[in-house]
């Protein structure tokens, strides 16, 4: 666990290293954690990230201080522990009720971002622990430029199964996986992640990133 901790950490250092050093990026040096590339730390977004919840009923709830639920309550963040108390949160969606909406999202955006000179090299960590897998489609996906025209999601369920329960470990996508028709618009990126599910899924999160791709992986990209 320490030696995949410490190549994780290689590798976003490899990606904050070919991002700072472009010239889109000088702007951004200044951060304590860089928004460019660290999205969640210690379950906080890093300003001027936020995190957002929405159902049918209303689209877009706050979650302020590491706490938030949808209308009617189908979702809701809480903090948690990983170390300490307050250094993740808990995110839970409990699924239909008779009185609730089926559809529920959490949403990590507020800000815009160009991580396009990375597409091919990098992808999207996020260290969770999962408590309960999904028992209906579940989904993640990333958008551009604000608008649901410029969105692109992908399946849930096979990924996150394939963790372990109630053990911290890194849900890690290539970001080419978010753009295999060419179409999405990594230059103006202002949604980190959009996850949602009609059913039950409950897991934590404690960090939010980019990591850079192992040698020789190229991810979603065709050879």
């Amino acid at each position: 666990m320490l030696y995949l901790s410490a190549i994780m950490r290689q590798s976003k250092n490899i990606v904050n290293f070919l991002l700072i050093t472009s010239s889109l990026a000088v702007a951004s040096i200044s951060y304590a954690n860089n928004p460019l590339t660290d999205y969640i730390v210690e379950g906080n977004p890093v300003s001027p990230w936020k995190l957002g919840l929405g159902n049918a009923f209303s689209w877009s709830e706050k979650v302020e201080n590491q706490q938030g639920k949808t209308k009617k309550g189908n979702l809701s963040v809480t903090p948690t522990k990983r170390n300490k108390q307050g250094d993740a949160i808990n995110v839970k969606w409990r699924g239909k009720y008779a009185d609730s909406a089926w559809f529920s999202i959490l949403t990590l955006n507020g800000h815009k971002v160009d991580i396009s000179s990375v597409e091919d090299q990098a992808a999207l960590n996020l260290e969770v622990r999962v408590h309960r897998y999904p028992n209906s489609i579940a989904k993640i996906g990333m958008r551009c430029n604000w608008k649901n025209e410029c969105k692109s999601e992908l399946p849930l369920n096979a990924l996150i199964k394939n963790l372990p329960k109630d053990e911290w470990s890194n849900l890690t996508i290539p970001l080419n996986c978010f753009n295999q028709d060419g179409q999405f618009d990594f230059k103006n990126l202002t949604d980190i992640f959009m996850i949602s599910t009609q059913g039950k899924m409950e897991f934590d999160i404690a960090a939010t990133y980019l990591v850079g791709l192992p040698q020789g992986n190229t991810g979603c990209k065709k050879q």
